[in-house]
């Protein structure tokens, strides 16, 4: 004789504006995870961004606000999407500064004429792009930025509530954050690429005193060795100039849109 073990049934049901809640907050974690650092990357499967921008949407409706006079879901959730997309893009710009300084070092070694179709990125690269690309990485991840993304994305909800439409500061922050960002990243490489600036001078006037030199085959190995010893021997400072750009970032979106 068998008995039956007891069981509990649990059901879950959603109100129409439980379900219109839950929605926008959808599209802004999506909009976040499709753009933000890392997660956004092209490497990462369409399947895994979306389950982790539903994941975090339910993480993260329970201390969602939405403003009194709501916009219809069909205007709000477009919106919704952009606010998310433009927060993972302001995040973005700290890799884009930093691959900056490989490309202007690449540009400047000769490295740019043989520039090739990267997979990962979908466009041309140097040989640097990599190093630099996993370098910015690898500062993301050391400063403990990737959960300071969903911390953002988690004030955001209180400082932009749902349903209260496009902020009309937003695009001027970010466009601001990218040119200051973008200025950074150029700061930061100006030290190395005077550097080999002086190093092609000196080969220019080698090649002036002494005519029978080739300048073109003498001159470009030149200028790889040197830049790959200037580029290992400014690492520390690489480091500490992509640091300040990341702390730049977070700081500027923080204290622009969070607060």
């Amino acid at each position: 004789m068998t008995t039956a073990l007891p069981y509990a049934s649990v059901g879950f049901s959603l109100a129409g504006g439980q379900v219109t809640w839950l929605l926008l907050v959808l599209m802004r974690t999506t909009g976040l995870v499709v753009t933000a650092p890392l997660l956004g990357h092209r490497a990462v499967p369409n399947a895994v961004k979306a389950g982790l921008a539903a994941v975090l949407a339910l993480a993260l409706a329970g201390g969602a606000s939405a403003v009194p006079d709501a916009q219809p879901a069909v205007l709000a959730a477009p919106i919704e999407l952009l606010i998310g997309a433009c927060l993972g893009m302001i995040l973005t710009l700290g890799f884009h500064a930093i691959e900056i300084v490989g490309r202007i070092l690449a540009l400047q070694m000769g490295l740019s004429l043989g520039a090739v179709f990267s997979p990962t990125s979908r466009e041309e690269g140097t040989a640097l792009d990599p190093l630099f690309a996993i370098l910015a990485g690898l500062l993301f991840l050391a400063l403990n930025l990737h959960t300071g993304t969903i911390r953002v994305l988690a004030a955001s909800f209180e400082a932009l509530p749902l349903g209260g439409g496009w902020p009309a500061d937003l695009w001027l922050l970010a466009a601001r954050m990218t040119a200051l960002a973008m200025e950074l990243g150029a700061r930061v490489g100006l030290p190395l690429v005077l550097i080999l600036l002086l190093v092609e001078l000196s080969v220019a006037l080698l090649a002036r005193a002494i005519p029978q030199i080739n300048v073109f085959i003498l001159g470009l190995p030149i200028k790889v060795m040197a830049g790959i010893t200037v580029t290992a021997l400014a690492l520390p400072n690489l480091v500490t100039g992509g640091t300040m750009i990341f702390r730049f970032l977070v700081d500027g979106i923080t204290s622009g849109v969070v607060r």
